[in-house]
């Protein structure tokens, strides 16, 4: 028979005697205990070489909490992929920061968890502290990606952060929601500390959005800028210029080349050229772009119709005379007319006769001239 060989079986049984062969192939593995013959003491199966052939290797061991961990960490991990970059962006907004901010973040204590378990003996617990973190390890690596290769985030600030994408520029809002469209050539806020609109450029035109994405003025200007001390735009497109309200409404269509206060009042001076319009904050058009306005005197200005400037004088044309409101209080079919400060009489050259009026524009009466 040979030699003989004994062994204990998961009870703590004593089996054999056993031939080398027929302990092969009771399924021992590298700790069962055997004994054979010759042997001062029971020893472990590896220790002895010819038993290195018929040892099963062992069987991996899954317990429960690591299958529920495989679980969990399967489908976290296809959860916060979808989810990682909408909640970096919302907690983002909390600190005014950096989108990817967030991410990283979570992308450090990740791995000083992982380096805890395997550096502080507690290496038997590394498998499932790798299960736990690796859905934030992942979708964090992707909200890095997304934000800061990518594409390129900006800056949180009140809730919204610009994005340059590679089909343009946009602005998203505090849950990594679209708010304004990912196609201008370039966003910027008004003011870095309270912004109230934005400045976009489209196919190098310039246009201003509102906070939530509306188009308040459209795109197509070469340049817009608020205009004096007020919330007016000024558009620009060539050497035209145009008026528009905080709210896009159109003051002033952009057909002129200059817009200015009009001297003392609040109405809106405007030319093209030798010719000259009114047009009041509203946007109404009071005297049309036709006119030359002259000299004012007791609250009335001069206007000619048809002429031209020449050597800084008015020549050729018919006269008549507005108000400080912009109205005409004199129609433009005279010759040439001249006010009278101290009889309050304006005297309007009508050729062969001569009308009067007074500073509001009432008529008086005509005389001959001759």
């Amino acid at each position: 028979m040979g030699i003989s060989y004994y062994f204990m079986d998961k009870t703590h049984k004593q089996v054999g005697p056993l031939s080398l062969d027929e302990l092969k192939q009771q399924g021992i593995t590298r700790e069962t205990p055997v004994w054979r013959e010759g042997m001062p003491n029971w020893v472990q199966a590896k220790d002895i070489p010819e038993l290195h052939e018929c040892i099963t290797p062992p069987k991996p061991q899954i317990s429960v909490v690591q299958i529920v961990l495989i679980l969990y960490a399967t489908l976290g991990t296809i959860l916060f992929l979808l989810a990682g970059r909408f909640v970096s962006a919302f907690v983002a907004s909390w600190f005014d920061i950096y989108p990817y901010v967030p991410g990283i973040v979570i992308l450090i204590i990740g791995v000083l968890g992982i380096i805890f378990s395997l550096f502080y003996k507690k290496r038997k617990y590394l498998l499932n502290t790798t299960l736990i973190v690796l859905p934030f390890l992942l979708s964090s690596l992707f909200s890095i990606f997304y934000y800061g290769v990518l594409n390129h985030a900006y800056c949180f600030r009140y809730d919204r952060c610009i994005i340059e994408k590679r089909s343009g520029v946009g602005v998203m809002d505090k849950f990594g929601l679209e708010i304004v469209p990912y196609i201008y050539d370039n966003i910027a806020p008004n003011s870095y500390w309270s912004p109230a609109y934005y400045r976009a450029t489209y196919n190098n035109q310039k246009g201003i959005l509102a906070l939530d994405g509306t188009e308040i003025i459209p795109c197509i200007y070469d340049d817009v800028d608020t205009w004096l001390t007020t919330d007016n735009f000024m558009v620009k497109s060539g050497k035209l210029k145009g008026l528009y309200t905080p709210r896009g409404k159109v003051i002033v269509p952009c057909e002129y080349t200059k817009i200015s206060r009009w001297r003392e009042t609040s109405l809106l001076h405007v030319k093209m050229d030798d010719q000259e319009g009114l047009y009041t904050l509203e946007g109404e058009e009071i005297l049309p772009c036709q006119f030359i306005i002259c000299k004012e005197l007791n609250g009335i200005s001069l206007i000619n119709r048809g002429g031209f400037t020449k050597d800084g004088k008015v020549q050729n044309g018919v006269w008549g005379a507005i108000n400080k409101k912009g109205k005409i209080i004199i129609p433009c079919k005279y010759n040439d007319i001249i006010p009278y400060a101290g009889s309050e009489r304006i005297e309007a050259d009508g050729g062969y006769i001569k009308d009067i009026y007074d500073f509001n524009g009432n008529y008086l009466r005509s005389e001959y001239k001759w």
